[in-house]
């Protein structure tokens, strides 16, 4: 696998690209988008700032293929979600990784078995599977090893919330996306689990995975990371900005405008 530095994705092909994008949903949590204009290249990380209210699980669901748009075309590695071609969109969506801002279980299964549920519909073999699981623990839980480890056999409303959530960034990293997205995901976290995170996504960075980070107005921790770090912004619930972000460190404020 081609290396490459965190900030360098000027020149790194589009995973991501939204062309003039229109979408809204009812409700006073949702998050809307006017003829809105977006490419999200490989290694690139992307922080939107939400207010408390918001809740980002439409417009994600809208980015993969989950929802439609009202008008606009978005392409996820060169291709559309258009169309019938169900087996299509679900190996396209095999490498994209979230983390849900709320609870994303399936409550009957055991927090291993909904991990290997999630990897098996993928076409990961077993053994592969054992041994990602195994890699994936020991990277992001740090001392927390045991319990996690504990968690995996438990079902998910029995596990700690912030072991859960540990949980959750393992299911995400675990079948190497080339997109994750994050919901709100420091939420329950305590300090050493922030940095093993970091850590984690710096390294899928330099490898081409790309980043979008949705995060709160000061009600969620932040962090920093060494790589250059752009942004989307929001007026009046509505997504602003095109494709010719500025990079820079997490106080680089940057969007388009709406045309």
């Amino acid at each position: 696998m081609n290396r490459q530095s965190p900030g360098d994705t000027q020149s790194s092909p589009p995973v991501l690209e939204l062309d003039q994008v229109s979408f809204r949903r009812r409700g006073e949590t949702s998050i809307h988008m006017d003829r809105f204009s977006a490419s999200v290249r490989a290694g690139q990380l992307i922080k939107l700032g939400l207010m408390r209210r918001h809740d980002p699980r439409d417009l994600v669901s809208l980015l993969i293929g989950l929802h439609h748009p009202h008008a606009g075309t978005i392409r996820y590695r060169g291709r559309d979600w258009l169309g019938l071609n169900y087996s299509r969109h679900f190996r396209m969506r095999s490498r994209i990784g979230r983390v849900f801002a709320g609870s994303a279980w399936v409550q009957s299964l055991t927090v291993r078995d909904n991990i290997r549920l999630a990897m098996s519909h993928h076409g990961v073999d077993k053994t592969q599977i054992k041994a990602q699981l195994n890699e994936w623990v020991e990277r992001l839980s740090g001392s927390r090893v045991p319990e996690v480890r504990h968690a995996l056999r438990n079902r998910p409303s029995f596990v700690e919330p912030s072991v859960l959530q540990i949980c959750q960034f393992i299911r995400a990293f675990i079948h190497q996306p080339k997109l994750l997205i994050f919901e709100r995901p420091l939420r329950y976290l305590v300090d050493e689990a922030q940095s093993n995170l970091v850590a984690a996504i710096e390294d899928l960075r330099s490898g081409g995975t790309s980043v979008l980070w949705f995060t709160g107005d000061g009600a969620d921790p932040e962090v920093s990371f060494q790589g250059a770090v752009s942004h989307w912004t929001l007026t009046n619930d509505t997504l602003c900005g095109d494709d010719h972000f500025r990079e820079g460190d997490s106080h680089n404020q940057h969007g388009g405008t709406i045309a």
